[in-house]
């Protein structure tokens, strides 16, 4: 009694002081949204609208952003077939460190090299690498942005393979437009669901992204002067070291162990006792004989030989791809006009396509080395993988798979592969394709009319030429599959 009686003097007295009293209030209901046709995303959808709402994400911006949705297969095929895994390592390169890239970038830095000048001086990190990422990203903010970013994410996130880390991003997509901090027509994307020119994803924008010009929006769709920092704010965010290296081109002794190319940081000067010298000469300073890095042989022993510095790897935190920091890389060199890679690319000795990289891994899985996944991407699992088959059959332990690392594969696996069947001669559709895939790759095929000409054949000759195959100038399936694998 003498409790309840405090309890309705301590009501009286916040009535009379003004104060307010409520009732614990129940979570907001989630949206309802109208079936996308596929009943088991609709229960995906529904079930993530709920929780995001008890998470105390709005439920009107929730309906907004995901009403209409459905999934994307286009999304999910892009996602399965990314050239950073699939392209065989030349290809890419050689697709993406390309004239137009390195002129656009110049006449980027001749325009606002002042900017980016302060935009170094404050975040250590040097303008070609920026101009790097912000060309390969979205071609200096030229290239089209073809997706609905809220669409593009539930579709993955859908799709499961990396469920929760989709849904954060479309978490963070959903409390960007609550705080007002990007408009609809910003909310387009890559098919990744990817942001603007740097292309940062949601998370990344919310944390990460710079207002240069203290105007109040920090606006990578648009302002230049954010766009640069943003991108030196992540590298710098994540570990770049002022001043270092990304890489250096190196020249192997002979005799070389190639099994030591195994991920293991060891210090320049280790290197250096190994006999492992740069590859345009010269001794390495003082300073830079402590520095640790690893040894990367991206198409095996015939092709270059890398020593990986720490700023390689911050630059694939921006995309977990060796490739892709290669080539970031690449162009801040040539940005300075300084060569690229001086070794070339051993293309005679082919690459594989996703299909049978999907076997290689299924047959190093069954014969109990971990590839990892079959998936048909060629990480560093699969990498080690093939480098423990090697060593184990007393091959050169590159990592590097082949067509003919994939016949002892399978012969020691006592499966009797087929020989390949012979090239046809390709109809009118196929021609038109192999010439749109060759003009795309850089080759001037002419037209793509169906029609076998001199011009056809002689950039059949010269794409069979770069890629070691016989030199016939003939459109055949043969070179149509060569051209659809150089072309990722």
């Amino acid at each position: 009694m003498q409790r309840a009686l405090i309890a309705l003097a301590a009501l009286m007295l916040a009535v009379a002081c003004g104060l307010s009293v409520t009732r614990a209030q129940a979570p907001p209901a989630p949206p309802s949204f109208a079936s996308s046709g596929n009943l088991a995303f609709d229960a995906w959808r529904d079930d993530f609208a709920a929780r995001a709402a008890a998470r105390g994400r709005d439920p009107a911006v929730l309906g907004q952003l995901l009403a209409g949705t459905a999934p994307d297969a286009r999304i999910v095929e892009l996602d399965q077939r990314q050239p950073e895994f699939v392209a065989p390592v030349w290809d890419y390169i050689t697709n993406r460190v390309t004239e137009r890239r390195i002129n656009d970038g110049r006449a980027l830095k001749a325009e606002i090299g002042g900017m980016l000048d302060q935009v170094e001086a404050r975040y250590g990190v040097s303008t070609g690498i920026i101009l790097g990422i912000w060309g390969l990203e979205s071609n200096y903010g030229g290239a089209e942005l073809n997706y609905e970013a809220a669409a593009a994410l539930a579709t993955l996130a859908f799709e499961g393979r990396r469920r929760a880390q989709f849904e954060g991003y479309l978490l963070a997509l959903v409390e960007m437009v609550e705080r007002g901090l990007a408009s609809e027509g910003q909310l387009r994307s890559s098919w990744a669901g990817a942001l603007g020119q740097p292309q940062f994803m949601p998370d990344v924008y919310l944390t990460t992204a710079v207002d240069w010009d203290s105007d109040g929006h920090r606006d990578i769709w648009n302002n230049r002067g954010d766009v640069a920092a943003s991108i030196g704010n992540y590298l710098a965010d994540r570990g770049w070291r002022r001043g270092e290296p990304v890489f250096d081109e190196v020249r192997l002794p002979d005799g070389f162990d190639y099994a030591l190319s195994d991920g293991v940081q060891r210090s320049v000067s280790d290197w250096e006792n190994r006999g492992v010298a740069r590859v345009e000469g010269g001794a390495w300073r003082p300073e830079e004989r402590t520095l640790q890095a690893q040894l990367f042989l991206p198409a095996g022993a015939q092709g270059p030989a890398l020593l990986l510095h720490h700023n390689f790897g911050v630059i694939r935190r921006y995309n977990a791809s060796d490739r892709y920091a290669l080539v970031v890389a690449l162009l801040a060199r040539a940005f300075e006009a300084r060569g690229g890679l001086v070794r070339d690319w051993p293309r005679a000795l082919g690459s594989l396509n996703r299909e049978e990289i999907l076997e290689l891994q299924t047959l190093l899985n069954g014969l109990g080395y971990d590839a990892g996944v079959a998936d048909g991407l060629f990480g560093s699992a699969t990498r080690r993988a093939v480098r423990a088959f090697q060593a184990q059959q007393s091959l050169l332990a590159d990592g590097f798979p082949t067509a003919a690392l994939l016949v002892q594969v399978r012969a020691r696996a006592g499966i009797v592969a087929e020989p390949p069947a012979p090239p046809r001669p390709l109809a009118r559709a196929g021609v038109r394709e192999l010439q749109r895939l060759l003009n795309r790759l850089g080759y001037s095929a002419g037209g793509a009319d169906g029609r076998l000409g001199a011009r056809t054949r002689r950039a059949i000759r010269a794409f069979e030429r770069d890629r070691g195959m016989e030199v016939r100038g003939r459109a055949t399936t043969t070179v149509l599959e060569a051209a659809r694998s150089a072309a990722g």
